[in-house]
């Protein structure tokens, strides 16, 4: 198996955990309250990571006070992004919501271009738009049954950019396990806050097995993510990411007995088409770059 195949197959199998994560908190939210799962999800996650972590010896490491700043800004966006995010799976469409989330690319590199300076042409400025565009047929603004929480999945998008960009000033000794368990964290706490005002449900075997499922399966995806950086060529990986939209619409089509309408479907690959492109325009920009200096 090449190096490639082998990156693009883990990067299918790191967005299929993903969204697993998301369908099974979903489910579970048909009888518990988003801030108690959030809370179970988040200690059972908090738990295997902090002790991989003091496994890995990162806690003995020096962090740059700068660092210790980012770290926690960073997993701040990750505790609000948890929130607005599964707030909008469990009242949206399923596979909507995940295709809204995949515009990131796009979002990431306007971002960039602001905060950053770093140049972006004529080319991926239209891409961006095109892909944006997709983004608005998926929401149907215009429709009578426009879904008031798809504006919080926009809200999610624009905090999981704010955490990129973050995630990119972090010096390059700070190891990927600790912003990660720093993150879980973060949304523990934050799901303690959501508690005080929120009425606890009782547990059952049903909802107790999702839970565990989501956090087998969001703990999966951070390892699998970590994997896909280390196997093959970016510029060949990195448009598979876009499987999860795929793995959305079968699984809200399996358990959530959902079939996007035509004009979703069309913003869907619009999104799709826009976001691969970029993707492969980043890299190959970045290609250039690297070979002239």
């Amino acid at each position: 198996m090449s190096e490639n195949f082998r990156g693009a197959l883990i990067m299918m199998i790191c967005m299929s955990a993903f969204v697993l994560n998301d369908a099974f908190v979903r489910l579970a939210g048909n009888s518990l309250p988003l801030a108690q799962i959030l809370f179970i999800r988040g200690l059972l996650t908090t738990v295997v990571l902090f002790a991989f972590a003091i496994y890995s010896g990162v806690f003995n490491l020096v962090v740059p006070k700068i660092d210790k700043w980012l770290i926690f800004f960073r997993s701040m966006a990750e505790a609000l992004t948890a929130y607005f995010f599964l707030t909008a799976v469990m009242n949206m469409p399923f596979a909507n919501v995940t295709a809204i989330l995949q515009i990131l690319p796009m979002t990431v590199t306007l971002a960039a271009a602001f905060v950053f300076k770093e140049r972006v042409g004529i080319i991926r400025i239209a891409l961006i738009i095109f892909g944006f565009f997709g983004v608005v047929l998926i929401i149907n603004p215009s429709a009578d049954g426009f879904n008031l929480y798809a504006i919080y999945a926009l809200i999610a998008v624009f905090l999981i950019t704010i955490r990129d960009l973050i995630t990119r000033k972090l010096s390059s000794e700070v190891p990927t396990i600790l912003p990660t368990v720093s993150a879980s964290m973060g949304v523990l706490l934050f799901s303690i806050i959501l508690l005080i005002n929120t009425p606890l449900q009782p547990l059952n075997p049903q909802n107790s097995l999702f839970i565990l499922l989501a956090a087998f399966f969001i703990i999966f995806g951070y390892y699998t993510a970590v994997l896909v950086m280390r196997s093959g060529e970016i510029s060949f990986i990195s448009p598979f990411r876009y499987s999860a939209i795929l793995f959305a619409l079968i699984l809200g089509f399996i358990f959530f007995d959902e079939q996007p309408e035509k004009i979703a479907l069309l913003g869907i690959a619009i999104v799709m088409l826009s976001g691969i492109v970029l993707m492969m325009r980043n890299n190959s920009v970045q290609k250039d770059l690297t070979e002239n200096y």
